[in-house]
């Protein structure tokens, strides 16, 4: 059965009014929250800002986020690298390479420790590759093999490559470490054909995203944007997915994040049902 987490800070207010941040002053909050709503399932959150400060960072910081999931009864199933996206290992030279590598590395020990055992890293927005970066990409994500099979963690590359392209981009990754992270709103918002994504790579897709964007525009609420969520789902479990989500919805603007998130939840377990 396919579990749906929450992406963390989704259920508390936004952190420099930003949509998607590390609630570092909230994280326990949230999950207490979670935990009364029935939330069973995180998506956690790295920011390059304070990255230090986020438990997942230190031998104590994880042993501490471990006690407070089971105390809520919250598993982690996936993390979102956005440190990656705040600072491209491959732009800044050779030391920014080696400085964002360790960082990462650190990130997949503590994921190992916690068992979250897929890490979302996201080739798109401020990290989007050129053609010309696409092999120190390549580079950087063969460097974490080793650190990768003994934490036992999986890399989950989220881009905005047109599909063949992704499809050539992960080939060259081996496929028991890394995979695709299917993001239903960028899709949309990129005007591809969920049809034609899933055809060239469906079977390297090991996570996936739900929300809902316009083309070429912002993140909207579930069924008000571009994305055929129907259409999708329906192509989703007719390729057999055994995977997870992750609901990186849309903020409600008057601040209900808590219903606006049970909203969402009802929703996808809906068209995860419907023949």
């Amino acid at each position: 059965m396919n579990k749906i987490a929450f992406i963390q800070g989704r259920l508390v207010d936004l952190v420099n009014h930003k949509i998607q941040a590390f609630p570092r002053d909230n994280w326990e909050i949230e999950m207490n929250i979670a935990s009364k709503n029935n939330f069973k399932y995180i998506e956690l959150t790295i920011d390059l800002n304070n990255i230090w400060e986020n438990p997942i960072t230190s031998s104590l910081g994880q042993d501490y986020l471990m006690e407070k999931l089971r105390d809520n009864s919250i598993k982690p199933l996936a993390c979102t690298a956005d440190f990656i996206m705040h600072n491209p290992p491959w732009n800044g030279g050779s030391n920014n390479y080696n400085k964002m590598q360790n960082v990462t590395k650190e990130i997949i020990k503590g994921l190992g420790n916690i068992n979250c055992g897929i890490l979302v890293i996201p080739f798109v927005d401020a990290s989007s590759l050129r053609d010309i970066e696409n092999k120190k990409a390549i580079d950087f994500l063969l460097s974490l093999t080793e650190i990768l099979e003994t934490k036992k963690v999986r890399v989950a590359i989220e881009s905005d490559f047109q599909p063949n392209l992704l499809k050539e981009f992960i080939n060259n990754l081996p496929k028991n470490l890394f995979g695709i992270n299917y993001d239903i709103g960028n899709s949309a918002s990129l005007g591809f054909d969920h049809n034609k994504e899933f055809e060239a790579y469906f079977n390297r897709i090991i996570h996936i995203h739900i929300k809902d964007r316009m083309l070429n525009g912002e993140t909207v609420p579930l069924g008000e944007g571009n994305a055929d969520l129907v259409g999708c789902f329906k192509n989703i479990k007719a390729y057999g997915y055994d995977g997870n989500f992750s609901l990186q919805t849309a903020r409600d603007p008057s601040g209900n994040h808590v219903e606006a998130m049970l909203r969402y939840m009802e929703i996808t377990n809906t068209l995860l049902k419907d023949e």
